[in-house]
């Protein structure tokens, strides 16, 4: 029965190679052909296992699986996050905006991933500012853009969370406002949201 290198499990398969390799007639070894080494060890493993031989099979098994690796390009994996919290970030305009003006304001989280869930801006700032638009990285967190009253994302309101898309590493969280007060102003929010950390 054919022994797969990749599973270390016997599958219903055959490359045709190897039915006699290494002195053990009973395993045609999958891939073989490409690691005669590979093979050989996990022969010798598996006559082992059924009360075969001794000796230093299992470490030369081990170092032809890295090899065998190491050509596939496999030696590197992906980590996932393991911890995930709310948190928030903060968004503050570079100076003041003049009256009438329009300003983008940028925040790059430092974080696996952010999941925006709700602005809060403060209810000072509220009534001197429309919100344009609102971004995660070049794509538009709203069905239409123009003209949204700060004042409805007090921390008093109720009911404004969104379900925004996450903000991947090196991305961008973007919101363009306007100043609708009669002279300069610095703008100030903040994002509330759910973070991936390592």
């Amino acid at each position: 029965m054919p022994y797969d290198l990749i599973s270390g499990t016997f599958v219903g398969q055959d490359d045709g190679f190897g039915d006699d390799l290494g002195g053990y007639p009973h395993y045609d070894i999958i891939g073989a052909s490409l690691n005669p080494a590979l093979a050989r060890a996990v022969a010798q493993r598996q006559a082992m296992a059924y009360g075969g031989g001794g000796g230093g099979q299992g470490q030369a098994l081990q170092y032809a699986l890295a090899a065998k690796r190491a050509r596939a390009g496999a030696l590197l994996r992906g980590v996932n996050p393991t911890r995930a919290r709310k948190q928030v970030l903060g968004m503050v305009s570079n100076g003041t905006i003049a009256a009438a003006g329009t300003a983008t304001i940028t925040a790059r989280p430092q974080t696996f991933a952010f999941k925006p869930e709700r602005i809060v801006i403060p209810a000072t700032v509220g009534p001197d500012f429309t919100i344009q638009d609102i971004k995660v990285g070049n794509v538009s967190q709203l069905v239409q853009s123009g003209d949204l009253p700060a004042e409805a994302f007090s921390q008093t309101s109720f009911g404004v969370e969104m379900d925004m898309d996450t903000v991947q590493t090196s991305q961008d969280f973007i919101m363009q406002v306007t100043n609708i007060a009669g002279g300069a102003r610095t703008y100030r929010a903040m994002v509330v949201g759910r973070s991936a950390n390592g």
